[in-house]
């Protein structure tokens, strides 16, 4: 009689290995598939991620279009087109239909896909609810026909399934097509294929993208960059973060004959000196096998590594957005919001965490037709990719819920949560590893230096703000008593030369020894009926009893520059920067300048999308206008102002006095502060 088998051996039976796609398909939510809205999403996010990508890696400046149609009541057509390098064939199945099978993983550099899961998830959810198989088409530029291939994935194996496969004539050069069917459900809304475009548009500049909506509905956000990114390169590991495990792992692994050559070949920041410095606090000679370290030798070895000072880590791994495209992004898609005001954009320098570097960047505005009496706008950034779900779980929102906000201007209840204002904040937090809270990299997971360079780089941006609201709490009162002295002086000056029979006096005098400031004033005049141009006209007026030689910049959208002013030529001009600047003749106590601007009427201008600042004047006698930002060159020398001011003061009264400013800039003056 056979012996029955233990509970043990019939559970041991009952044991076998599953595949990360069996697993994975029936944990779909894990990945962003468990709704029909934030599956669309998620579709439209990888293929868009992996475009970006490969444009970028390829040097090639992306030309992305996401068209999503109807077939059925609750099925979408989704097609991600790019205008990248394309795929070789063979390698179309293992890219498509293989969870985690990618190149990114093992990069120690900065790019939006890093575990090989996002568009074969995509393809996994699409013959899940629709049993269609994925329809890519691809073509590289050496060859003459491009790739047609239909495929699913075997999840019992995490294996390519070929369907059917075909050569198809392209007229392209090179670039991919991912179409897929799916159940899904598209409205617009902040968590829709439309919003995550507009924030990917915003921190991808250089990049023209396309959408084409289920209603046929076509939304274009153009390019507003010149130039693709510089391509991260690859770099070694940096110690400051490692953990006793992963140091342990690497000495073990390397095939390095010694310690020494180890930290100083597969370390990032150790120097000949540090190197010597590290070894002496570790009772090490250098020469020992990597193999022999381990248990109290380690963590005397880790803490040698962590305390020594090392060089920082290298940026060369990372791609920022910086400061200027940060602005250029924000004023290209948030136009229709018009903002008063655009704080200048934070760039944290570089940090480690787990040993890989990261940096914060943050991106401020405030005012125009954003709403003033609802929570700020908060975009989330990792990698250039939008983070539009799991705001609450995210270490972004919390950093920026913890900072209090009452101290820079915006209202916030007990000091915490998200405040209240006409604001929008932009966090892009840029790393070789995100450290993500799920594999549907949706939110930020907590880490103390990743908090401390969120908080640091927010509060400088917050300082910006709050020292805008000032200004503008002057400008406010100082331009409330000039429209009262205005009013009433002229009425005064009149109805006193009637009473006395005298004609009315020159008020300017007065006036200009009331207000004691440079006053500009920018002003729309509207375009004759039926005209094709309109008029920026801006005025400047010396209210102060001193001569001036004054210096105006003005800032505007690249895309609106005037291809030709109407009035003087400015004396400089950056147009993919969209500044111009003048240098006005000597301005006399209340006298006036004038400078006027033509743009096609197409563009649709207003004075309040451009910015204007001043040079040779101080913010506390300055109205109408920002003193010039301290990263900005001015032009005008501060000695050749000054001299315009002495020789005014020690003038004759009404008698004009000529500076020669324009000899000095010969003279190689410009470049004196």
């Amino acid at each position: 009689m056979a012996e029955r088998p233990t509970v043990a051996q019939q559970l041991a039976a009952k044991q076998r290995e599953i595949s990360v796609a069996e697993f994975f398909e029936r944990n779909r939510q894990i990945l962003g598939f468990d709704n029909p809205l934030r599956a669309l999403l998620t579709t439209v996010k990888e293929g868009v991620d992996n475009a970006l990508d490969a444009c970028e890696e390829a040097g090639i400046l992306p030309e992305i279009s996401v068209e999503i149609a109807r077939e059925g009541t609750e099925r979408l057509r989704v097609a991600v087109d790019d205008n990248g390098p394309g795929i070789l064939r063979r390698q179309i199945p293992n890219v498509f239909a293989r969870l985690l099978y990618g190149s990114r993983f093992h990069a120690n550099r900065q790019s939006r896909g890093q575990q090989g899961i996002g568009i074969s998830a995509a393809v996994l959810y699409a013959a899940l609810t629709t049993a269609r198989p994925a329809r890519i088409v691809s073509k590289v530029a050496e060859e003459e026909a491009a790739q047609v291939v239909e495929l699913l994935i075997d999840t019992q194996r995490n294996l390519p399934r070929v369907i059917s496969e075909d050569l198809l004539l392209w007229d392209r050069p090179h670039g991919t097509r991912v179409e897929l069917l799916l159940k899904a459900k598209y409205q617009r809304g902040r968590q829709s294929p439309f919003e995550y475009l507009k924030d990917t548009a915003i921190v991808n500049p250089h990049a023209r993208i396309v959408l084409v909506e289920p209603d046929g509905t076509r939304v274009t956000w153009e390019r507003a960059a010149p130039t693709a990114p510089p391509i991260p390169k690859e770099v070694l590991p940096h110690p400051y973060g490692l953990e006793l495990g992963e140091l342990a792992s690497r000495l073990k692994a390397t095939a390095r004959p010694t310690v020494a050559e180890v930290l100083a070949r597969e370390f990032a920041g150790v120097t000949p000196r540090a190197l010597r410095e590290v070894l002496g606090r570790a009772g090490l000679s250098g020469k020992e096998k990597p193999d022999s370290i381990h248990g109290e030798l380690l963590e005397t070895l880790l803490e040698a590594l962590r305390t020594v000072p090392l060089l920082p880590p290298s940026a060369e791994s990372l791609s920022p957005i910086g400061p200027l495209l940060i602005k250029r992004g924000l004023r290209n898609v948030l136009g229709e919001i018009r903002p008063d005001f655009f704080a200048p954009p934070v760039s944290r320098p570089p940090k480690v965490r787990g040993g890989f570097p990261f940096l914060v960047e943050v991106g401020l505005v405030y005012g125009g037709e954003l709403p003033p009496d609802q929570p700020v706008q908060l975009l989330r950034f990792a990698n250039r990719v939008p983070l539009l779900f799991q705001q609450g779980a995210c270490a972004v929102t919390n950093a920026v819920a913890n900072l209090d906000w009452r101290r820079y201007g915006l209202e916030q209840k007990g000091g915490s949560g998200l405040p209240s204002g006409p604001c929008l904040i932009l966090v892009h937090v840029a790393s070789t590893k995100i450290p993500f809270t799920s594999e549907a990299k949706e939110a930020i997971a907590e880490d103390p230096e990743i908090d401390k360079e969120i908080t640091l780089a927010l509060q400088a941006a917050a300082r910006h703000l709050r020292l805008h609201l000032s200004r503008r709490s002057r400008r406010e009162q100082a331009s409330e008593k000039f429209d009262v002295i205005l009013r009433i002086l002229p009425r005064l000056a009149e109805k006193t030369s009637a009473l006395v029979g005298k004609p009315v006096p020159d008020l300017t005098p007065v006036i200009t020894r009331i207000m004691d400031v440079v006053y500009v004033n920018p002003s729309v005049v509207a375009a004759a009926k039926g005209g094709s141009t309109t008029t920026v006209r801006v005025e400047i007026v010396n209210y102060t009893p001193r001569a001036r030689v004054l210096e105006l910049f003005l800032e505007m959208p690249p895309a609106a520059f005037p291809p030709d002013p109407v009035s003087r030529s400015p004396d400089g001009s950056e147009p993919e920067l969209g500044r111009m600047w003048w240098t006005l003749p000597k301005l006399l106590p209340s006298a006036r300048a004038e400078i006027a601007l033509t743009f096609p009427r197409s563009s649709e201008i207003d004075a309040d999308e451009v910015d204007f600042y001043e040079a040779g004047v101080d913010e506390a006698h300055l109205l109408g206008a920002d003193p010039l930002p301290g990263d900005w060159e001015v032009r005008v020398p501060r000695a050749v102002i000054e001299a315009a001011e002495e020789a005014a003061a020690a003038a004759p009264p009404g008698e004009e006095t000529e500076v020669d400013y324009d000899g000095a800039k010969s003279e190689g003056a410009l470049d004196e502060e």
